[in-house]
């Protein structure tokens, strides 16, 4: 009787940690999460990361290439790619004493020795490691990405192929295919993987944190499980227990980066939803909003602010706020974008694909425009538009009010020049949302030395009206449609928080931000 109820209770858990990864990914299922989920690197591609990074750190590609210049533009190219096609195969070279333990250094002292076109199978996996490695740590490659995905894209040009004589690139190494070619597949469907990849956390999402012995357990459930997955598929496929571990490490990885970014993006609706009513506007804590008539227009006060009319300083007043809304209407204006932030980090991975087949589209080619930011590669993006399309109308038909604002998704255009230019702007979400959730949900702990608490009442009156100043002005200024290409349109509405983020050094409570650890929105890149 007592392992019939063991086994029922192992059954339930299992629903439970189904159900759970679901709702992380907003009802994707195990198996349809996976297809756009990167394999984590192995040692020797660690290996040959370091190697691309320190290339694209010397290079000048860039600033070679999208310039004016009379000399022709594909001779430009060509010896750009061919530097840096040299310079890594060099590079390399000079590490093969770290390469020898992973069989690598006579592969690359073969390859000093030929020309590059001769190394065309090296060469595409050290560029597809770089594009793997982004998906996998979108903090990584901040300042080289970009050239990565450039010169990429121009090795893609048909002019530039022949030129060359060799391409550069290849498709990304997925989970799903790498466990269907071994014959491991049906991984995928056993119910234990859900419990072995489940995110294991150390708050709860109202961030509480968590009982010591409650995290320590759901550990050891996760390493149990996770050993008998080894073991089990590692003998009966063709894959060795070591690559069975890398599988399951790669999805609770790719699971554990979409908790983090959507915990932050899910809080933020808690506390707009439990601390303002849409109905009611609390004293001195109205979302109303007033904007310059000189600069929003119709409609939803649409500003041309996108068009660098406006600038903004996401305060109202001259160069403020872009949008006129009511009190219910800013409510419902912020509820749908952060339910809509929601699913696009939910969708993170898919979009990042989507991101880098847009971008080395063989089929679309870019044009070199003054965007009014510098030159850019503008490039259309069918794949991120059509998913952008979808998501947005998912949050559409779930919304129970009519959609506030513009329903526009600026995509290769001069205020969304490309799919990077997509990509990097939606991975800064969680970026601002974290420390603003991080300060509120702390001012009780802020408050309780007591000279950080007197000086709180002092400036603030109390607790409850620190949080509710914070709150209430991102709320209104973090979505005012203020900024150089804000509005009410999809990505105007990212672009006025990131506005707002700039200004907070001018906020009454900047000063209580820094003294709770605040730091700036992005760690060192302030």
């Amino acid at each position: 009787r007592q392992v019939f109820v063991n086994l029922l209770w192992q059954r339930k858990r299992m629903a439970e940690f189904t159900e759970s990864l679901h709702s992380i990914t907003g009802g994707k299922s195990l198996k349809k999460f996976c297809r756009d989920v990167p394999l984590r690197l192995n040692n020797r591609e660690r290996i040959l990361l370091n190697v691309l990074v320190s290339t694209l750190n010397v290079s000048e590609y860039t600033d070679n290439v999208d310039v004016v210049s009379r000399r022709n533009k594909v001779g430009r190219i060509i010896d750009g790619i061919l530097e840096c096609c040299g310079i890594a195969t060099g590079l390399g070279l000079c590490g093969a004493g770290d390469a020898s333990r992973s069989g690598l250094n006579a592969e690359i002292k073969e390859a000093a020795k030929q020309a590059p076109s001769e190394n065309q199978d090296l060469l595409c996996e050290i560029f597809e490691v770089g594009r793997r490695n982004k998906i996998l740590n979108p903090a990584s490659m901040r300042d080289t990405y970009g050239k990565l995905m450039y010169l990429l894209q121009d090795s893609q040009s048909s002019s530039v192929s022949r030129g060359l004589q060799f391409g550069l690139w290849k498709d990304l190494n997925m989970v799903s295919p790498f466990l269907e070619e071994g014959d491991a597949g049906d991984i995928l469907k056993d119910e234990r993987l859900a419990q072995a990849v489940h995110p294991v956390m150390e708050t709860d999402a109202n961030g509480e944190k968590l009982p010591r012995d409650e995290v320590q357990r759901r550990v050891a459930n996760k390493r149990e499980r996770t050993n008998e997955l080894v073991a089990e598929y590692g003998a009966k496929t063709k894959l060795s227990e070591d690559d069975i571990r890398l599988a399951i490490d790669s999805i609770a990885d790719a699971y554990t980066v979409v908790t983090q970014n959507v915990r932050p993006c899910k809080r933020m609706l808690t506390l707009l939803k439990d601390n303002f009513d849409p109905n009611t506007p609390r004293k001195k804590f109205s979302l109303e909003l007033r904007g310059s008539s000189r600069s929003s227009f119709g409609g939803y006060g649409y500003g041309m602010g996108r068009f660098g009319f406006g600038g903004g300083s996401g305060g109202g007043g001259k160069g403020g706020a872009m949008l006129s809304h009511s009190h219910d209407t800013q409510w419902t204006f912020v509820w749908q974008t952060l339910c809509l932030w929601v699913k696009i980090q939910q969708n993170m991975h898919s979009l990042w694909v989507a991101a880098d087949a847009d971008l080395l589209s063989t089929t679309s080619v870019y044009n070199l425009w003054n965007t009014g930011q510098g030159l850019n590669r503008v490039q259309s993006c069918p794949t991120v538009s059509r998913m952008m399309h979808n998501l947005l109308s998912t949050v559409q038909s779930e919304s129970k009010k009519g959609w506030v604002g513009l329903s526009v998704v600026h995509l290769g255009d001069r205020d969304v020049p490309n799919a990077l230019v997509f990509i990097d702007k939606y991975t800064q979400v969680p970026r601002i949302l974290q420390p603003i959730v991080d300060f509120v949900d702390g001012i009780d702990e802020f408050c309780s030395a007591p000279k950080l608490d007197a000086y709180v009442k002092d400036t603030f009156n109390d607790k409850e009206e620190l949080k509710l100043r914070v709150l209430c002005d991102y709320f209104k200024h973090g979505f005012d449609g203020s900024g150089d290409d804000g509005g009410s349109c999809i990505d105007g509405r990212l672009t006025s928080s990131w506005n707002w983020t700039s200004r907070i050094g001018k906020k009454s409570f900047y000063h209580a931000f820094l003294m709770s650890g605040f730091n700036g929105f992005d760690g060192e890149w302030k």
